[in-house]
């Protein structure tokens, strides 16, 4: 039985390097663009002077089409339209004067005291980063070593003659690498603990591709020598890469936005999002703040509720408590901070369910837009403001959902490892609508849906793929596509969501990790799809508090078929509709 303390710290060694390097080399030149809006920034902050960044033509419209429109450009115009589009409190005389005013709770706090400086913002601390990074791999080390005894079924290796060549071939070979076999917790928390290695970097000014770079270095370091008697885990490596930095972005980013919220919710949230931070404030070391409303539409909300759920085919209704929360960070038309490939918007959502049998429900995700093409179009006239947004590029993911228990359990876990995301925004006077596509390709750990009937018929996944027998789930390649639709008027919101998912099962048996006790010799390939379609809304109560309604139908399908064993045959189809009213307060 392994334990979580084994797997808390286990990082990535990604499977494919270059993918990493092409992603990198493919925004240099995009991210490059960010450069040129510094010295605008730079000159309006440190010099109080706001420069003309815009002009007006003769029919009363405004443009700006770059990859970020510049932040003065922004507040400016979010002034002009008495401040409906973002919410960030500016003054005309404090945007003359070059600095932000806004305000909280009848409070004006001005936003540049305590912002790090451009030349604090550039000053990467290579020293702080590696005693970070280093910590956490000591402590990772530490109960690796403490529970070394009961992880001996995993171990496949030992060292046998050239220690240097033994890890050179870890390194170098394919033998090594494979799928592990481990429980979904301990899989899934690597997420958490690249997070952590992301971090590490992050906070010590290193960019977006940077950070993710450090985390996969200090991933290898653990993969193939920490734990040099078991597999170079590849699900190991892809999870925490991809997962943790997706991850480790967000809640970053999340964590510096919360310290400029008045309450303690927002500082405990902003203490569990970035950890390390908090610890090094605890020994009086200062954390300048990057994040800026001026730069940045923020939201964070929190509600409860209850929710109604029934499985038509299953013939089981539940009802649950819910908590959840809603956090997002959007600087995609301003800037976030001044450096290169900085991510241009972060979404994080989670909610729980409990009912009178226990947790029902666990759902997260988070994703990051990468930063890309965007374009800002105002017109101001004597009938009123007009204006459109729209923004492409390349985005990442992840999201875990388990949705019910026991045998009924659904259960996925998806990192979105690359993808394209598009949106616009039209607004006019007190009406905007917003549209927003993404598609990822999927690195998916996933409970086939045909499961239980596969079971009812008497079958089971010994002699199989390990990790079915072991955990009960499989690892799978597939695809992910979002479609959102939302209308407001003023502060009404109503919202429409579809989500599709397809997955296909990785049936190589070299890939797969086995053992001697229990070898693959009748593998079984499955195939899983889900499809969701969610429409609520939105109504406000006071400036902070506001009720939704919520009602989506989560359509399921599976199917289970041997390779070897081509009597193999099931499938599992379920149609699930969930209601469900949410209490929300806006931070």
């Amino acid at each position: 039985m392994r334990t979580i303390q084994r797997k808390a710290f286990k990082k990535l060694l990604l499977c494919n390097s270059l993918f990493t390097i092409s992603i990198f080399c493919l925004f240099a030149q995009v991210n490059a663009k960010q450069l040129q809006t510094k010295e605008y920034r730079s000159l309006f902050i440190d010099k109080g002077q706001a420069p003309t960044v815009f002009a007006i033509n003769s029919k009363g419209e405004s443009s700006v089409n770059s990859f970020y429109s510049t932040a003065v450009n922004q507040s400016y115009l979010n002034t002009v339209n008495q401040l409906k589009y973002e919410p960030s409190g500016l003054s005309i005389s404090s945007i003359a004067a070059g600095t932000e005013t806004r305000s909280n709770d009848g409070l004006d706090v001005q936003e540049d005291e305590n912002l790090i400086t451009y030349s604090e913002l550039n000053n990467k601390d290579w020293w702080g980063a590696l005693i970070e990074i280093s910590t956490v791999l000591v402590i990772g080390e530490v109960l690796y070593l403490t529970s070394e005894e009961s992880m001996e079924g995993d171990f496949d290796y030992e060292i046998e003659g050239n220690a240097a060549q033994y890890f050179a071939d870890r390194i170098v070979t394919t033998e090594a690498w494979k799928l592990d076999d481990n429980k979904v917790g301990m899989n899934w928390g690597h997420t958490y603990a690249g997070a952590l290695y992301y971090q590490a970097f992050r906070n010590y000014n290193f960019n977006y591709y940077e950070s993710l770079a450090g985390n996969f270095i200090a991933s290898a370091v653990w993969e193939v020598f920490a734990e040099y008697k078991e597999v170079v885990s590849v699900n190991d490596q892809i999870v925490t890469t991809f997962g943790g930095a997706v991850l480790g972005e967000s809640l970053f980013q999340l964590s510096e936005m919360l310290d400029s919220k008045q309450g303690w919710i927002p500082t405990a949230f902003s203490s569990v999002f970035n950890p390390a931070k908090t610890i090094k404030g605890w020994f009086g070391y200062d954390n300048p703040q990057r994040f800026n409303r001026a730069y940045a539409k923020d939201i964070f909300n929190i509600y409860t509720g209850a929710n109604y759920s029934n499985k038509e085919q299953a013939d089981i209704s539940t009802t649950s408590l819910i908590l959840g929360l809603e956090a997002s960070v959007d600087s995609v038309q301003g800037k976030y901070d001044s450096l290169s490939a900085t991510p241009s918007q972060v979404d994080l959502n989670m909610e729980l369910g409990i009912s009178n049998e226990g947790i029902e429900d666990w759902q997260m995700d988070s994703s990051i837009f990468l930063g890309g093409l965007t374009s800002d179009v105002n017109a101001i006239s004597d009938s009123g403001t007009r204006r459109q947004t729209w923004f492409l590029g390349p985005s990442m993911g992840l999201e875990y959902s388990s949705l019910g228990q026991d045998e009924e359990e659904d259960f996925y876990a998806a990192i979105n490892v690359i993808g394209v995301t598009a949106g616009t925004k039209w607004f006019v006077d007190d009406v905007s609508i917003s549209i927003r596509g993404d598609l990822f390709g999927d690195f998916s750990m996933v409970k086939p849906f045909a499961t239980k009937e596969y079971r009812q018929s008497g079958g089971h996944f010994w002699g199989t793929k390990s990790v079915l027998w072991e955990g009960g789930y499989g690892y799978a390649l597939g695809h992910t596509a979002k479609l959102a639709l939302e209308a407001n008027y003023k502060e009404l919101l109503l919202g429409i969501k579809f989500q599709s998912q397809r997955w296909d099962s990785i049936d190589d048996n070299e890939f797969n990790r086995s053992s001697d006790w229990n070898p693959n010799v009748s593998d079984i390939d499955f195939k899983d799809a889900r499809d969701r379609y969610e429409v609520y809304l939105d109504v406000p109560l006071t400036n902070t508090m506001s009720i939704s309604i919520h009602h989506e139908r989560i359509d399921r399908s599976g199917t289970l078929t041997g390779i070897e064993n081509v009597s193999i045959a099931n499938r599992n189809d379920e149609t699930e509709s969930r209601s469900s009213i949410h209490f929300i307060y806006k931070y």
